[in-house]
């Protein structure tokens, strides 16, 4: 009888597990895109679409930015000036015209999140930029804050990639911040608990899950993107999920559910630095979004026989 017992709760339990990972917003492939070399687009980090004026803007961390009215027509980009800043997120509030980005240097400069108005700064212009949250020292090398979320609802969301200190690196779980907009300022800062993936094979900077980049998709909900890199093997690991946080008790563990596998789900497709995701314009309803990769500069073939690395577009459209 007692096994009996033990048994029914192992069935539920996996019903339950499958349940949870089964529910929420489930996306699909609707195409990957591999930029050729001669597109002269490298070293993406982060990708918006600034509605008010009808085109995408790339932004690069070596300090390079892009304008394009049709992100499937890529060969039309224009670049636009210098920012000189090396940016790893963009978010644009057409409201107050203010765009929001993140920053990586060194690990002496570490790492930065930011508000401006009506534009990027350019080089050699002075920095009209707020910072509004700081990572230094980085908790490992190229560690920083990668992503940034923009809610309808006035919220501003930052996530570190690694953690905000070399203590969380052995922490299953980080920290997540979030902020309230009045349209001038960034108030009411709160803190919600995210537990990141473990890959433990990997060397210790890549054990646990980077969080690459966050997209608002609702009051307290967001979907995040976690990534790994397998030195030994060259390998890229990738799984986008959408979580919701509970207000009331930000300590708790939230909702965690797997939307969509990257590497069980691109049809055989290669997966490289995933970095920049933003929402598609809506059209007939359907809500879709792009994922976009970081070339680190489009150097090819890599050494020791690795493999080459291209900017990538992947398109997803939720079920």
């Amino acid at each position: 009888m007692t096994f009996f017992f033990r048994t029914v709760g192992v069935v539920v339990w996996l019903l339950l597990l499958s349940w949870q990972y089964s529910q929420g917003q489930v996306f699909r492939l609707d195409t990957t895109v591999y930029l050729p070399k001669e597109a002269g687009l490298h070293t993406i980090s982060g990708i918006e679409f600034v509605k008010t004026a009808g085109e995408w803007q790339l932004v690069g961390d070596r300090g390079d930015q892009w304008h394009v009215s049709d992100l499937r027509r890529y060969e039309q980009a224009v670049r636009g000036p210098e920012t000189g800043l090396q940016l790893e997120a963009l978010r644009y509030d057409a409201a107050s015209h203010t765009y929001f980005g993140t920053v990586e240097g060194n690990n002496t400069e570490g790492s930065y999140a930011f508000f401006c108005r009506d534009s990027l700064p350019r080089v050699g212009q002075p920095a009209r930029l707020t910072v509004f949250d700081r990572l230094t020292p980085l908790p490992f090398d190229n560690k920083g804050i990668e992503g940034l979320a923009l809610g309808t609802d006035s919220t501003v969301w930052l996530a570190p990639e690694a953690g905000w200190t070399s203590a969380d690196s052995a922490q299953a779980t980080v920290q997540f911040y979030r902020y309230t907009w009045s349209g001038t300022s960034l108030e009411a800062k709160k803190a919600f608990a995210y537990p990141r993936d473990r890959m433990p094979q990997l060397p210790s900077s890549e054990r646990f899950g980077g969080i690459s980049e966050l997209l608002w998709a609702g009051k307290n909900r967001l979907l995040v993107l976690e990534r790994f890199y397998d030195s030994r093997r060259d390998s890229s690991f990738a799984k986008l999920y959408e979580v919701t946080f509970a207000e009331e008790n930000p300590a708790l563990v939230p909702v965690k559910t797997l939307v969509f596998d990257f590497n069980t789900m691109l049809n055989g497709n290669r997966i490289d630095n995933l970095e920049g995701m933003a929402w598609m314009p809506p059209r007939g309803g359907q809500r879709s979004l792009v994922v976009i990769s970081d070339d680190n500069g489009g150097v090819c073939p890599r050494a020791n026989g690795k493999k080459c690395q291209q900017t990538q577009l992947i398109y997803l459209s939720r079920e």
